[in-house]
């Protein structure tokens, strides 16, 4: 028998509960009018903690607010006149029950069909975007939240409530081992997570879809591991390499990796490129060893020109590097291949060399092999070689720095050696030793042989051996793009968050690129100045939003959120009144609204991301890309903007 919700203020049929789902209990009822709704109550328990009670609120009004189509809105919330009031009833929400399939219901038939999957993922993606825009993050998006119409709609519903037991120290541990499948594991590890939280749940759905089952084992999110994942590719072989980009992409742990936007994933499945989702071959800055992307001129570690080894100036003297020996030590060898992987043009392979005998040796092995001696850098400047040596030295390995110059100083002093014994025979002569003389003589020549030959072969070994690698080019640094990347650089401080650090990182290289690829149409300075002219505003906007991300840091730094939950548990202890409990919930509301602007700025920063993004791959493609150059600078400008 069901049980009527008494606390409506109007009459209503039961047509089904109440159930307990997540922390709240439902009902579905059919007014009087005939309209078939949801009646949700924050269970009992729960309500009893004011700061619980307060939060469910704040995001039933929150939902509530949100005007996008793609939400099943919530119609009414009480009781009046103030749902927070602990004297009142539970706190409960309205909403109308949207006839259609769950998508949990559909996953049961997986794995579907191609055509169908990028119906439907595209219009979840579309969903996903109209809710960021308008700031809403739902955390912990799950398939039965939400339903496919009979018109192929998808409508989101109960979403957005999942936080509520955050705040209550004694749910914490259940939300730690109960967590959902679909959640994001950065979940467990802060509570202020970005829109790409929501892109790993519709990761987690889109494998299930394309395989029919879970991509990471069923457990919480906290004990997930990247290198669990199966290939896509290998579990079904239909799947084009742009969805399995796309869809490893989103299932990434570190959220860097996946998508910027929700508007990107819907792009993919909507038959765009996937090269933004392509992992990036990565260097190191040769100052401070940061990483960064190959073809970055400026590190934005340290705000310098990313290389500094450089080869000799036409006219100069050069040197080279030569590899004389080298160990069994497998970290040594690691060491010098990562090395040789940061300072070298690329992309190499990484070099293994024949050590010891070489009997041991297959004959394969030993012609993929490097013998040694070798020659691994030629031509370079003093001071580079030096700095090179010193590095490779510090590490243990056998080195030296040659040069033709020094050679022949080397062999001009060992001529002295043949050369005295020439004269030693002389003498001998005319002392009428003759015996001497010629044994003078003899090793004489012997030497002078030897010497020459010797000398010959290490001066061809010196002057005529080819190098192994070729230096990294030291970028022509363009009069435009790089004062415009050195303000992105001079965002970033030691202390900037890594998911901010990896945003703008990406779009210094960006304005990098566009710049670049621009500046190949001109030819003069004021040309030049006129390319920029619509990049100066997107800089300036991007330098502003990141002011604001360290304004709002700032401040949600002071404000500590398990600090007030353990004041308001103490203040219960003692039964202290009003007067002392408001100032902590203040500062807990103030903690949800500062998340909320946050995510809001920085959902900005990862949309001007995928605008230009598609800018320069428009750009690249076309030998005059002013129409899309244009075009996507403004539109990631008014991103920006917030307009």
């Amino acid at each position: 028998m069901t049980v009527a919700p008494d606390f409506l203020p109007w009459a209503c049929e039961v047509l089904d509960g109440p159930t307990d789902v997540g922390c709240e209990q439902r009902w579905r009822v059919q007014s009087a009018d005939g309209q078939r709704l949801v009646v949700a109550q924050l269970a009992p328990d729960l309500a009893r903690d004011e700061s619980i009670r307060r939060r469910w609120v704040r995001d039933a009004q929150r939902q509530q607010s949100l005007a996008v189509h793609a939400i099943a809105p919530i119609t009414q919330l009480g009781p009046e006149p103030d749902p927070r009031a602990m004297e009142a009833e539970p706190p409960w929400r309205v909403r109308a029950d949207v006839e259609g399939e769950l998508l949990s219901r559909w996953l049961e038939r997986a794995p579907v069909t191609l055509e169908e999957f990028s119906a439907v993922f595209a219009a979840l993606a579309d969903a996903l975007q109209a809710i960021h825009i308008q700031g809403g993050v739902l955390r912990d998006l799950q398939p039965e939240q939400i339903v496919r119409t009979a018109a192929g709609r998808l409508i989101l519903i109960d979403v957005g409530l999942s936080r509520v037991d955050v705040l209550s120290s004694h749910t914490a541990s259940s939300l730690l081992l109960q967590g959902s499948t679909y959640s994001a594991p950065e979940q467990v590890a802060t509570t202020a997570v970005d829109l790409r939280s929501d892109l790993f749940s519709m990761g987690v759905m889109m494998w299930q879809a394309l395989t029919g089952a879970l991509p990471f084992e069923d457990g919480p999110a906290f004990l997930r591991r990247e290198h669990n994942l199966a290939d896509l590719r290998t579990v079904r072989a239909d799947v084009p390499e742009s969805l399995d980009l796309l869809v490893r992409g989103c299932l990434s742990i570190n959220p860097a990796k996946r998508p910027a936007t929700a508007m990107q994933v819907g792009w993919v499945l909507r038959g765009g490129a996937a090269t933004s989702l392509v992992e990036q071959a990565t260097t190191t800055c040769q100052h401070c060893g940061a990483k960064l992307r190959v073809g970055q001129r400026l590190c934005l570690q340290c705000g310098r020109v990313s290389v500094r080894f450089v080869y000799a100036e036409p006219g100069e003297k050069s040197y080279g590097i030569d590899l004389l020996s080298l160990g069994e030590d497998a970290k040594q060898l690691k060491w010098l291949q990562g090395l040789l992987h940061d300072v070298s043009r690329g992309p190499i392979v990484a070099p293994e060399f024949l050590v010891g005998p070489q009997h041991l040796y297959s004959n394969e092995e030993r012609r993929a092999r490097i013998r040694l001696p070798a020659r691994l850098y030629g031509g370079l400047a003093k001071d580079t070689a030096e700095q090179i040596h010193a590095m490779m030295a510090e590490q243990g390995l056998a080195v030296a720095v040659v040069s033709a110059d020094e050679l022949a100083r080397s062999a001009q002093v060992a001529a002295f050696v043949p050369f005295g014994l020439m004269v030693v025979a002389a003498a001998s002569w005319g002392l009428g030793v003759a015996a001497l003389g010629w044994t003078c003589l003899v090793l004489a020549v012997v030497s002078l042989m030897a010497l020459a030959s010797r000398h010959v072969g290490r001066r061809t070994w010196i002057t005529k051996t080819f190098p192994r690698f070729q230096l990294r080019p030291l970028p022509a640094a363009l009069p435009a793009s790089d004062p415009l990347v050195a303000r992105l650089a001079a965002l970033l401080g030691p202390k900037t968050d890594e998911p901010v650090r990896a945003a703008v990182g990406e779009m210094a290289l960006l304005v990098q690129r566009l710049v670049d690829h621009r500046g190949s149409f001109v030819r003069d300075a004021a040309e030049f100045d006129m390319v920029t002219a619509p990049l100066e505003p997107l800089v300036a906007s991007v330098e502003a939003r990141v002011r604001d991300l360290e304004r709002i840091d700032g401040e949600l730094a002071e404000l500590d959120e398990g600090g007030m939950v353990r004041a308001l548990a103490a203040a219960d202890a003692r039964n202290d009144g009003a007067e002392k409990r408001t100032p902590i919930f203040d500062g807990l509301d103030r903690l949800r609204t500062l998340e909320d602007e946050r995510a809001a700025v920085f959902r900005r920063l990862l949309e001007a991301q995928t605008l230009l993004t598609r800018t320069v791959e428009l750009g690249l493609a076309q030998h005059d890309p002013a129409g899309e150059f244009d075009r996507g600078v403004a539109m990631a400008l008014a991103t920006l903007s917030g307009t």
